[in-house]
């Protein structure tokens, strides 16, 4: 008799795993929610650098053009950029609507394809203007 219920997943067996959409969004959620938390103080930083005169202000500028502290910054736009979109898609499920697994599966896809093209739009936004 096949066993229906919930699996326990052990971390070896992990990479051969097929996560639904579902879980890989909620998931990466999470995982932007907590590369904010860890990049804020960096960028709080740079903005304390940035106010406290011209000079300064032109180093961060440099800084973020051309080091790798412009990666930093381009992670944490990205990630609070999906982080927004999905929390957007949690708050209209907590609403009752798209709790259905079709509509959270389109749902799911929706805020990936967003994310990858706020990513892309921050990486030209950094680096090519």
């Amino acid at each position: 008799m096949k066993h229906e219920g919930p699996r326990n997943i052990s971390l070896g067996s992990i990479a051969g795993y097929k996560f639904p959409i579902t879980a890989i969004s909620s998931i990466l959620h999470r995982v932007t929610g907590l590369l904010m938390v860890v990049l804020l103080p960096f960028l709080l930083w740079g903005f304390d650098l940035s106010v406290r005169g011209g000079d300064s202000f032109y180093y961060v500028q440099y800084l973020l053009l051309h080091t790798p502290w412009s990666f930093v910054a381009w992670l944490f736009l990205s990630a609070i950029s999906y982080h927004v979109f999905a929390g957007i898609r949690h708050l209209i499920m907590d609403l009752g609507m798209g709790e259905e697994m079709t509509v959270a599966r389109i749902t799911s896809s929706f805020v990936l394809i967003l994310g990858v093209l706020a990513a892309i739009f921050w990486g030209v936004w950094l680096w090519l203007m």
